[in-house]
């Protein structure tokens, strides 16, 4: 009994000297998914403040098209020190995951194994970073809006505790069923790797869209000027007020008790800065 206790203290140590721990204040490693894409290490950025201990809530903050990690991460710094919250700021390169394919569209048309999505690298990244934790709070804004959404239905079963999309440019929307005439991937889940169970998980947990109010811009130069995408609005936030809509009638035509949230910005334009303020204070403030 005495060995085989040893022998599963022995493995807990090993597990735990695996880990990645959070040191205090801001701090950077390179990250390499065993378990995904170890040919694609990761720079990923994090922030612990001082009165945090290993085990504050964590959460994951998603970059926008610009790939800079390292800003993200910086928006959060003065929130964190506010919530004691820890910061995760995983950085998906142009290099590795080339365009919005490899990244906002979590990679799903490179290879059919999810555990090489770019999306299941926050999965593995979590099982890498956590000490304690049970759950995260995953948030992106702009193209890691975008991978946010998706991600909410693209991986059933992940950890995270609510997922905050902010000012996505443009969607896959919720629609599984061949014959509404919707178009196909990625602007729906036709023809995708996810379909009706996977979109009933995902209405059923919380998830909230965050829309900046005057993020109405038509001409913006990083707004999806596709037919698919003006298919589903002029600017990000009618975009974003359509996918909503859909997301309550899928919910409903399925039966589901729908777990989601529209939170609209007052007076906020695209702005990343101001957007993860709003998220903070509507995750965090009620609970200090």
């Amino acid at each position: 009994m005495k060995r085989a206790l040893a022998i599963i203290a022995s493995f807990a140590a090993a597990a735990a000297l695996a880990n990645t721990p959070v040191p205090g204040g801001k701090w950077s490693f390179t990250f390499t998914d065993a378990r995904g894409r170890a040919d694609r290490p990761m720079r990923v950025y994090t922030y612990r403040p001082r009165k945090c201990d290993s085990t504050c809530p964590m959460v994951f903050v998603l970059h926008g098209v610009k790939r800079n990690a390292s800003e993200y991460r910086d928006y959060w710094v003065a929130l964190a020190d506010h919530y004691n919250i820890l910061i995760i700021a995983p950085e998906f390169s142009q290099k590795n995951w080339p365009k919005a394919a490899g990244y906002n569209l979590g990679d799903v048309g490179d290879t059919k194994d999810r555990e090489k999505w770019a999306f299941a690298a926050i999965e593995h990244l979590f099982e890498e970073m956590r000490d304690g934790q049970q759950t995260y709070v995953l948030w992106g804004h702009s193209a890691g809006g975008q991978f946010a959404h998706r991600f909410a239905i693209f991986m059933p079963g992940n950890h995270a505790s609510v997922i905050v999309a902010a000012n996505p440019g443009w969607y896959t929307m919720p629609e599984w069923r061949k014959d509404k005439g919707a178009a196909s991937f990625p602007y729906s889940l036709l023809g995708s790797p996810a379909g009706e169970a996977e979109l009933r998980e995902a209405l059923s947990h919380r998830f909230v869209l965050m829309l900046g109010e005057r993020d109405d811009d038509p001409d913006d130069e990083n707004l999806n000027k596709s037919d698919g995408a003006m298919k589903q609005g002029d600017n990000r936030v009618e975009r974003g007020e359509n996918f909503f809509a859909a997301a309550t009638a899928a919910a409903q035509a399925l039966g589901v008790a729908f777990a989601w949230e529209l939170v609209e910005v007052p007076d906020t334009v695209h702005d990343a800065d101001h957007m993860a303020t709003a998220a903070a204070d509507m995750l965090y403030e009620k609970k200090r």
